[in-house]
C-alpha cells in the first residue's frame, strides 16, 4: 500500500539535517556514493481520513522513489538474528507489518486490474490443489499439462474459470518429476510396500544392484483369480519406453472368458538379460504356485532360454507372426515377388487341421518344389519346428487360443497409452494401475452384458439354450455360430457302429458355395454321450465344433454333456469379489475422498435440475456463499492458500517427503528398443523397394528469368556466385594438375 506524494513534501538534505526527528538507515548516507542521493522524513497529511503517521522517502541517483515505513527500533527485522521456531519468524514479520501499517490505504501507486483481466494477477494464477490434482490425473492418461488446460477450460466455460495458464500447468508438472526427484525408486517401493499392508493377497518383489533398484515383479489378488481361472495359457513379451530410467516393462497376458486380454502381474527389469527373465518367471511362478500349460513369447535369446529354466512343466511356443514376417528379408525378393511362394508357406505352417508328419512331408515337397533345400534360414526354423508349428501342438489343450503374440502387443499398447517415457518410477505405477482399472472395467461391462442379456435363439434347439445359460455372450456368440452352420453346412454320410456302445459318423462339411471341403469323423458314445471329432475343435479352443452338434442333433441330446464345459468359458468363472469397489485401485476408500466426490454429485446434480431456474440458482449461489463463509470463518484462507506446494504433492504421490532413501533410483538402461534417433534398419526393411524420389518441379526465376529447381529471386546471386567459384575451382585444380578441361 503505497501512498502519493506531492514535491514539497520531499525534503532536501539541508533540510533533513536540520529536522530533529531524522533517523538515517544503515548505509543510506547523504551524498555517499553508495547510497541514495536524497533521503529525508516526510509525514502524511490527513488525507481521506489517513492518520498520521512518519515515514521516509529517498530517491536513489537513477530517480528511484522509495517509502520505508517509521516504526520503532525494536519492532525492525535485524540481520542476523536468529528465532527458536519458524513460527516466531512469522510472528515477528506480522508484528512488524502491524506496526508499519495502521490503516488500510485504498490509493495506488498502480493501475487497478481490469475485472476482466482478474484471472492473470498473480493471487488468481495460483493453482488450487483440485487443479493440481486434475492435471496429474491427466497424466495418467497421457494428456500432457496443454491438453489438461484446454480440458479443464471446456469443462469450466473458459479461461476466466481456471485458476492459472497453460505455463503454470507446465510448471507443476516439471515440479511434480522434480519432487519425486532422487527418491523416485523409494518412494516406489513404499508404495507398494503400502499396497502390500492394505490389499488382501497383494504380493511384489524387487532386486537391487549396487544399491540401485535394478527389477521389480508385482501381483494383487485380482491378477491371482484371473490367473487362477485363465492361466491355462500364458504370453509374454517386453515393450519399451514406458519410463525415464528405460526399465524393461513386461506385463504377463491371457486370455479371459470374454476373450478379452486380462493381466496376470507385470514386471519391471533392467537388462534384457538370461539371469534377469530367470527372476521374472520365478517371482510370477512364486505369486501364482502353479504352472500354466503353455507359454507364449517371441524369439528373444534369452526368453528361449529362461522359460524352459523355470517352467519346467509348460510347453515354450514361439510367436509364429515374427517368425513369417521375416520372409521377405530371408528369402529372394525375386522368389517371393514372381512366384506362389508365400502363399505355399503360409498355407502350410498356419494348418491347424494336420499331423506332424503330414507338415514335414508337405514342407519337404514345398523346399523341392521351389529349389531352397539348402536354404539356411529354412533348415533352421525347421529344426525348431515344434516351437512354433500348430501341428506339434494339436495335442495341447487350448492350443490354438493365442499362436501369436498379437494379444501381447495390443496389451502393451494399451498401457504405453497411459505412460510415457519421460515418466518416474511412481508415475509410470499410477498409469499402470488406472491402467489395469480400465480392463478391469471393460471385464466388468462384458460381465454385466452377460448377465442382463435376454436369450434370443436362431434355431428352435434346446441345445441352443442350454449353450447361452453356461457361456458369456462372447463364447456363446462362437457356439451359436458352429450350431447354425451344423443346420446349414453339415450333414451325415455314414454311420458304423466300432463296438457296443460306440459309433463311428461321418459328417461332411461345405462351404458357403455348398461344395464339399472335408468329410471328418466323429466318435459317439452312446452311454455317456461324450463324442470327439477328427478336427479337434474342442481340444484346440474348448468348445464343441458343428460336426459333433451335427450328430447330437442324430441323437437328440439336448443339452452338452458336462464333460464338455470347459470352466473357462463360464459365466461364474470369476468370482463376484473381482468386481467390488475396494478391489479397484482407482478408488479412495477414505472418508474424506467418499464424502468429497458425494458433494460434487450432488451440486452437480442440483445445478442441472436447477439449470432453467433462474431463482433456484440464485438460491443455491447464495447457500453455497453462506457456507463458505461459515468454513472460513473456522479456518482462515490465508492458512488454507499458504499450505505448502510440498504438501500438496506429498498427497498427490502419496507418501512423504522425508522418508530414509535406503533404494537408489535405477541407471538409465540400454536395451533393445530403449529408443535412439539413429535406429539401424533391419534386412527386412533394406530388402523393401523404395519407391523412387518425386522430382523436383521447375520454378521461374524472375532474377535470371530461367525455370530451375536450386534456387529462386531471393537467392539468385548467392547460388550463381557459388556456381561461379565451384567452376573457378575446379578449373584452377585441372590447369595444376595438367589436364585440359575437356579431357
Amino acid at each position: 500500500m503505497n501512498s502519493a506524494f506531492n514535491d514539497d513534501q520531499v525534503m532536501d538534505n539541508q533540510e533533513a539535517s536540520q529536522d530533529s526527528h531524522m533517523q538515517l538507515m544503515p548505509g543510506a548516507v547523504s551524498g555517499s556514493s553508495n547510497g541514495p542521493s536524497l533521503f529525508a522524513e516526510s509525514s502524511r497529511g490527513q488525507l481521506d481520513g489517513w492518520p498520521s503517521n512518519p515515514y521516509f522517502v529517498f530517491d536513489t541517483p537513477q530517480g528511484t522513489r522509495y517509502w520505508i515505513p517509521n516504526v520503532a527500533d525494536k519492532f525492525i527485522p535485524v540481520c542476523g538474528k536468529s528465532y527458536p521456531t519458524f513460527a516466531d519468524v512469522l510472528s515477528m514479520y506480522e508484528l512488524y507489518a502491524f506496526e508499519a501499517v495502521l490503516s488500510f490505504n485504498d490509493i495506488h501507486n498502480h493501475e487497478l486490474v481490469e475485472s476482466y483481466n482478474r484471472d492473470l494477477s498473480k493471487i488468481s494464477r495460483k493453482l488450487s490443489f483440485s487443479t493440481k490434482q486434475f492435471i496429474n490425473n491427466m497424466s495418467l492418461n497421457r494428456i500432457g499439462p496443454m491438453r489438461a488446460y484446454r480440458c479443464l477450460v471446456a469443462l469450466k466455460g473458459g479461461h476466466h474459470n481456471v485458476n492459472g495458464t497453460p505455463v503454470d500447468f507446465k510448471n507443476f508438472s516439471h515440479q511434480l518429476r522434480i519432487f519425486i526427484g532422487e527418491r523416485d525408486a523409494q518412494v516406489f517401493l513404499e508404495r507398494l510396500r503400502e499396497r502390500f499392508d492394505n490389499l488382501p493377497n497383494f504380493c511384489f518383489d524387487y532386486t537391487v544392484s549396487n544399491g540401485k533398484l535394478s527389477s521389480v515383479f508385482r501381483a494383487d489378488e485380482i491378477s491371482k483369480l484371473n490367473y487362477k481361472a485363465f492361466g491355462d495359457v500364458l504370453a509374454f513379451d517386453a515393450t519399451y519406453s514406458t519410463n525415464r530410467y528405460k526399465m524393461v516393462f513386461v506385463p504377463f497376458t491371457g486370455v479371459d472368458h470374454h476373450f478379452q486380454c486380462v493381466t496376470f502381474g507385470a514386471g519391471l527389469i533392467s537388462t534384457e538379460s538370461i539371469e534377469s527373465y530367470v527372476w521374472l518367471l520365478k517371482a510370477f511362478l512364486k505369486a501364482h504356485g502353479t504352472q500354466p500349460t503353455l507359454v507364449l513369447s517371441d524369439q528373444n535369446p534369452s526368453m528361449l532360454q529362461a522359460v524352459p529354466m523355470v517352467f519346467t512343466e509348460s510347453r515354450h511356443r514361439l510367436c509364429m507372426w515374427h517368425i513369417m514376417k521375416k520372409l521377405p528379408s530371408k528369402i529372394s525378393a525375386d522368389v517371393l515377388d514372381n512366384t506362389d511362394l508365400r502363399s505355399c508357406i503360409h498355407r502350410l505352417v498356419w494348418n491347424v487341421y494336420i499331423k506332424p508328419e503330414t507338415f514335414e512331408s508337405r514342407w519337404n515337397d514345398l523346399l523341392q518344389t521351389f529349389g531352397l533345400q539348402d536354404h539356411s534360414w529354412l533348415n533352421d526354423m525347421y529344426n525348431i519346428k515344434h516351437l512354433w508349428v500348430p501341428a506339434y501342438f494339436r495335442e495341447l489343450p487350448m492350443c490354438c487360443l493365442m499362436k501369436t503374440t498379437s494379444r501381447c502387443e495390443s496389451s502393451n499398447a494399451a498401457f504405453k497409452v497411459n505412460s510415457t517415457s519421460a515418466n518416474t518410477l511412481v508415475q509410470f505405477m499410477m498409469c499402470f494401475e488406472n491402467r489395469v482399472d480400465s480392463q478391469r472395467y471393460r471385464q466388468r461391462v462384458s460381465e454385466y452384458k452377460t448377465s442382463s442379456t435376454m436369450f434370443t435363439g436362431n434355431t428352435d434347439l434346446a441345445i441352443e439354450q442350454h449353450a447361452f445359460a453356461i457361456y458369456t455372450n462372447a463364447v456363446f456368440a462362437q457356439v451359436q455360430k458352429e450350431i447354425i452352420k451344423w443346420k446349414f453346412l453339415c450333414y451325415i454320410t455314414n454311420q458304423t457302429e466300432s463296438s457296443d456302445s460306440s459309433l463311428l459318423i461321418d459328417v461332411t462339411h461345405l462351404d458357403k458355395r455348398n461344395n464339399i471341403t472335408n468329410v471328418y469323423q466323429v466318435t459317439y458314445n452312446t452311454v455317456d454321450q461324450s463324442a470327439s471329432c477328427s478336427c479337434r475343435n474342442f481340444t484346440r479352443i474348448g468348445y464343441l465344433c458343428r460336426h459333433v452338434f451335427c450328430v447330437y442333433r442324430l441323437k437328440n441330446v439336448e443339452r452338452i454333456p458336462p464333460q464338455y464345459i470347459n470352466d473357462r468359458w463360464r459365466r461364474d468363472a470369476l468370482p463376484k469379489q473381482v468386481f467390488s469397489i475396494s478391489s479397484r485401485y482407482g478408488v479412495n476408500p477414505h472418508a474424506p475422498s467418499v464424502m468429497q466426490n458425494e458433494i460434487l454429485d450432488l451440486v452437480t446434480e442440483c445445478i442441472d435440475v436447477a439449470r432453467t431456474d433462474e431463482d433456484s440458482l440464485a438460491k443455491l449461489v447464495d447457500q453455497l456463499r453462506d457456507f463458505k463463509i461459515n468454513v472460513l470463518s473456522k479456518q482462515p484462507l490465508s492458512t488454507i492458500q499458504n499450505e505448502s506446494n510440498e504438501c500438496e504433492m506429498e498427497e498427490i504421490v502419496g507418501q512423504p517427503i522425508n522418508i530414509p532413501v535406503e533404494v537408489a533410483n535405477p541407471e538409465v538402461a540400454r536395451n533393445k528398443g530403449c529408443g535412439t534417433h539413429t535406429r539401424i534398419s533391419g534386412p527386412g526393411e533394406k530388402a523393401k523397394a523404395k519407391p523412387p524420389k518425386r522430382p523436383k518441379q521447375l520454378r521461374l526465376c524472375k532474377r535470371c528469368g530461367l525455370y530451375v529447381d536450386d534456387h529462386d529471386s531471393r537467392n539468385c546471386v548467392k547460388v550463381a556466385a557459388m556456381k561461379a567459384a565451384k567452376a573457378a575451382a575446379e578449373q584452377q585444380r585441372q590447369t595444376a594438375t595438367g589436364a585440359s578441361p575437356s579431357d
